[in-house]
């Protein structure tokens, strides 16, 4: 792999996130057009262009930072192109949500960057706070403030089978560890679906989990599965939380990946975003 998305400019990201998206003489997503004509729209407005671009599936994000371990923290909206409608998606503590479809590229990305100025105009650090649909899903599931399950057996038992756990999968293996949340529905930037904190569903897939932990440079601890088997949970020591199946996708770093895993947040993935 080549080097971290922050240590390149972000003209050239906008450049290759073009040329990634670029549509082929034949063949081919049927949906690059549409990402390639809101690809056009965004690098030629001065707020979006200013910014880093993230890409994943058929969204199209921005940030302040151009580093993947950094994406997903700052509550902007992100644009959803498919063939024949723009989606502008909020993505603040209420769980966001569309609040823009439109056939054209331009209002969407125009509707963004106003999104954008508002936002981080209003942004103001604070101490997180969940929000109440996601609390609600996790009290349906059995969660409660303060709750504390004995992680013992599962450090015994993955330990054992060459899995070291670090103190952040402890951490929430002791607060979540055990529930069974949610199931398919329609999310934010993808179908929600089931989730299952179970650490024991990846014994014998140390080597697994051993061969990407490599690949992202952190060390991915299990925790569970989504989507009744389709991938893993992972977490690395630094509170990130990933899907592991073809790659591993980052959904952000607790107690804010919770909410895009919960409610239909598409994670985002080193293999998206062509490097140099």
């Amino acid at each position: 792999m080549g080097p971290e998305g922050g240590e390149r400019g972000y003209a050239e990201a906008w450049a290759e996130v073009l040329e990634a998206c670029r549509p082929r003489p034949a063949g081919g997503d049927p949906s690059s057009p549409s990402m390639w004509l809101l690809l056009q729209a965004a690098v030629r407005d001065p707020v979006l262009s200013a910014m880093y671009p993230w890409i994943s599936m058929r969204q199209l994000g921005v940030s302040t930072s151009g580093s993947w371990q950094d994406w997903g923290y700052e509550p902007l909206p992100a644009m959803f192109a498919r063939p024949d409608v723009y989606s502008v998606v909020g993505r603040e503590a209420d769980g966001g949500g569309v609040v823009l479809e439109t056939a054209d590229p331009a209002e969407a990305v125009a509707f963004a960057a106003r999104l954008v100025c508002e936002r981080r105009a209003a942004r103001v650090k604070g101490p997180y706070v969940r929000s109440a649909e996601v609390e609600a899903v996790l009290r349906d599931a059995g969660w409660r403030p303060g709750r504390s399950v004995d992680t013992a057996v599962w450090r015994e038992v993955l330990e054992a089978d060459g899995f070291r756990m670090h103190l952040a999968a402890a951490e929430f293996l002791r607060e979540f560890g055990g529930l069974r949340v949610g199931d398919r529905g329609p999310g934010i930037t993808r179908a929600r679906e089931a989730i299952e904190f179970d650490p024991l569903l990846a014994v014998g897939e140390g080597d697994y989990f051993g061969e990407w932990s490599e690949e992202i440079g952190h060390r991915l601890f299990p925790v569970g599965e989504l989507d009744h088997g389709r991938a893993f949970l992972g977490l690395d020591e630094q509170g990130e939380l990933y899907a592991v199946a073809d790659w591993p996708a980052r959904f952000g770093r607790m107690p804010e990946a919770m909410e895009n895993l919960v409610l239909g947040v598409m994670p985002v993935h080193k293999g998206d975003f062509a490097q140099p």
